[in-house]
């Protein structure tokens, strides 16, 4: 079985084995981005950074490991060696030091013929507790795109590496590897020794918050709105990031949002989320006959249709791909005509979302055969 190693990344590959004047002013720098950093500051940097590349690329597995607390982990683990079937994810901070760092691991393992991948997670850093929470409702985005539909379980392995990177950022990745990997790995720092801790049997209970607040969840997480906090009485605090009266889900609102929601995504047609959308009754009976994965399937692609029109079709994937249909398909055997066209699924029969619109509401008209 494959592994899929998630190894955040900190600063130690450029801060180890440096003299302590040059160790003060990456640290100085570590939460900024390159426009922040005074070009004194950065020419120094950026040629360490140089430097530093040329001695990793020259270092054996055992140098490596000392360079790099993220190497010393994934290669501990590996006994040594770089795996051609495993991939590796290095999250880097959205800073200019964090890209730097996570750059010269990932070229590293790139160059030992590994796949690895670098992954920068908007907002990232810690320098301000705001952003920091953003960025970890990011991360949960990212483990449920990613980890759950790249690489599912049991056709994988999941590994989250938390030798490096940054203390606040692994306090929050363990917490999420009790949902989204099968073991967390630690050097242990007395001996070097690896530190395993597996997938622990935790089920959170959402069941009565999500339930019972469905329509306030799909709309702070798939439309990003905020919304009154007024509104949101009834769902757990913990859930929820409260500023000036206004509530919007936090981290763990996110958490609970990605792992349970598609449980509710499977009972029955959910209502428009926006005035811009509208069913029409035809559509509706279309629906009533679906089995579960595919009523699923249509929920979570009217999401998708809601935040394009919210857009004025700046959000469009190609999952949707909402577009203009050509000449009259239909042949008047519906009136008003069908003018557009998204996914609904491709797999099995590919069906098709059909409507039109009125006055800047877009009303679905059939859910048929691709055409």
């Amino acid at each position: 079985m494959p592994n899929v190693i998630v190894s955040p990344c900190g600063t130690s590959l450029l801060t180890n084995q440096i003299d302590d004047s040059l160790r003060k002013l990456i640290n100085r720098n570590s939460n900024l981005k390159e426009a922040e950093i005074s070009s004194e500051d950065k020419a120094q940097i950026d040629r360490h950074y140089q430097q530093r590349s040329q001695e990793l690329n020259e270092e054996d597995i055992e140098g490596a490991k000392k360079l790099s607390a993220e190497l010393n982990g994934i290669l501990t683990y590996s006994k040594g060696q770089i795996s051609t079937s495993d991939h590796y994810y290095l999250i880097a901070t959205d800073t200019y030091v964090g890209g730097l760092t996570a750059t010269l691991v990932t070229d590293w393992i790139q160059s030992h013929q590994g796949n690895a991948f670098l992954t920068i997670i908007r907002d990232l850093s810690t320098k301000e507790i705001e952003t920091f929470r953003l960025a970890m409702s990011e991360i949960v985005r990212w483990c449920d795109y990613e980890l759950n539909n790249q690489y599912p379980q049991p056709a994988w392995k999941r590994i989250f590496n938390l030798t490096g990177g940054f203390k606040s950022v692994n306090g929050f990745l363990q917490a999420l590897a009790m949902f989204y990997a099968d073991e967390s790995i630690y050097i242990f720092e007395s001996d070097g020794q690896l530190l395993t801790i597996p997938k622990l049997p935790i089920k959170l209970s959402p069941e009565d918050d999500l339930a019972n607040n469905l329509d306030i969840f799909r709309r702070l997480a798939i439309l990003g709105h905020e919304i009154p906090a007024n509104e949101c009485q009834n769902i757990s605090g913990a859930l929820l990031e409260q500023v000036d009266g206004r509530a919007s889900l936090s981290e763990w609102g996110q958490l609970v949002w990605q792992q349970f929601s598609g449980g509710h995504y499977q009972n029955q047609l959910l209502p428009p989320l926006t005035s811009k959308l509208k069913y029409s009754e035809e559509f509706v009976i279309d629906i009533q006959s679906l089995p579960r994965d595919r009523l699923a399937i249509i929920n979570a692609r009217l999401d998708d249709l809601t935040r394009c029109l919210e857009s004025n079709g700046e959000y469009n994937p190609r999952s949707l791909r909402f577009h203009s249909l050509e000449g009259r398909l239909f042949r008047g055997r519906l009136s008003p005509e069908p003018t557009h066209e998204c996914y609904a699924w491709s797999d099995k029969d590919a069906k098709r979302i059909y409507g039109h619109f009125e006055d800047n509401v877009f009303i679905i008209d059939k859910l048929g055969l691709h055409l």
